[in-house]
């Protein structure tokens, strides 16, 4: 297989216009470069390796599980049905209830597209054709609801879920005994006369 063929790729094209697997991919990245680097660098003490390394980690999936999970599916059904209220008038807000119903048309050749029109105008009555549905004002509705929603989960969220999960796992692993007992040696060995 060529590069041209990966480039090319349909799949792969889809996934670069889908902002939620881009988030996925770049915080799962995260989760593996992140750790693996802190492992890597010869300048930290081995105790103190473990512990960081450990701790990005459970930070970045606290990340991925809260935006992928959480953030994004809710901000793209929420998103969807205030769009439905805002462009009361386009044909795409009215054929479709969900945004899941949306996407699942959306990626359908033009005859299942015809066909699947005629069953949804078949069953409210309606008249709407191809041509009609504004598909990229949708599809535009719900990639910028996915960026609202992945900024948010991953700049205010995660880190509020993250903070009070990842010292308890830490705790767990027994990361934090040593890390005290290090601390309570330094103290006593402080030179407190000036």
């Amino acid at each position: 297989m060529t590069i041209g063929n990966i480039l090319t790729n349909p799949a792969l094209y889809n996934i670069t216009q889908n902002t939620a697997a881009q988030v996925g991919i770049e915080t799962g990245l995260k989760a593996v470069g992140r750790p693996g680097f802190i492992v890597l660098d010869n300048n930290i003490d081995p105790q103190t390796k473990k512990y960081s390394a450990m701790k990005e980690l459970l930070f970045q999936l606290t990340c991925l599980v809260v935006s992928l999970g959480v953030v994004v599916p809710v901000f793209k059904k929420g998103s969807f049905n205030i769009a439905r209220k805002m462009f009361k008038d386009e044909a795409v807000f009215k054929a479709f209830n969900t945004s899941a119903d949306f996407k699942a048309f959306h990626v359908l050749s033009k005859d299942e597209k015809l066909e699947k029109l005629a069953e949804i105008n078949k069953n409210s009555n309606t008249n709407y054709k191809l041509e009609d549905l504004n598909e990229n004002l949708a599809k535009g509705e719900i990639e910028v609801s996915s960026i609202v929603g992945s900024v948010l989960g991953l700049s205010a969220l995660s880190p509020m879920i993250s903070r009070p999960f990842v010292r308890p796992v830490l705790k767990l692993f027994g990361f934090d005994k040593t890390d005290k007992a290090d601390n309570k040696k330094e103290s006593k060995s402080l030179n407190t006369v000036a």
